[in-house]
């Protein structure tokens, strides 16, 4: 009863798209002051498929681009569950995305490539690229444990943020998002 909390007010990590999108997950659990980024970047953007398959199909090319274009990037790619994790780790060394690591006990080298890890291996962690994926109504319910892990996951990302759905999306992404 004698401590006071005191919200952070300014975001050095995120960037003010990141940061609305993590806040409006957040819903009813929000806080009063929410934080500021201190720039702007990229929109987050959301993408719908009908599966995994096509998911990871999707995301071998895109990551293998971004290695090229930016060798030096940080990527995560962050699941709701280790097992999630694991698949999309086979699947994207079967494609042979290069860096591709998965990451199941806070092992991370802390170098460029892509850890693909489940989203409570990442708090306190920054990269410079996070991918959500599989945030689905069925992984992310609407209640505060979901909100929570989402709005964890959503913030580790420095510059650019994509939320990936395999199924039917999770209703607490934005619906402007999803729509958009």
């Amino acid at each position: 009863d004698h401590v006071s909390i005191e919200p952070l007010k300014l975001s050095y990590r995120s960037t003010h798209e990141i940061l609305d999108f993590a806040t409006e997950v957040l819903g009813p659990r929000r806080n009063e002051v929410t934080g500021q980024a201190t720039r702007h970047g990229a929109p987050v953007e959301f993408f719908a498929f009908a599966g995994t398959g096509e998911a990871v199909a999707f995301l071998s090319e895109a990551l293998r681009e971004l290695a090229r274009a930016e060798p030096l990037a940080s990527v995560a790619i962050i699941s709701r569950t280790p097992d999630e994790a694991d698949i999309y780790h086979k699947g994207l060394v079967r494609a042979e995305v290069p860096n591709a690591r998965r990451i199941a006990n806070q092992d991370y080298p802390f170098r460029p490539g892509i850890d693909i890890t489940d989203v409570r291996q990442v708090k306190g962690l920054e990269f410079d690229y996070v991918i959500l994926v599989d945030v689905n109504a069925s992984t992310y319910v609407v209640d505060d444990e979901s909100r929570h892990l989402l709005h964890i996951a959503a913030t580790r990302a420095a510059h650019q943020l994509w939320v990936i759905s395999t199924a039917t999306p999770s209703r607490l992404i934005p619906e402007a998002l999803i729509e958009g």
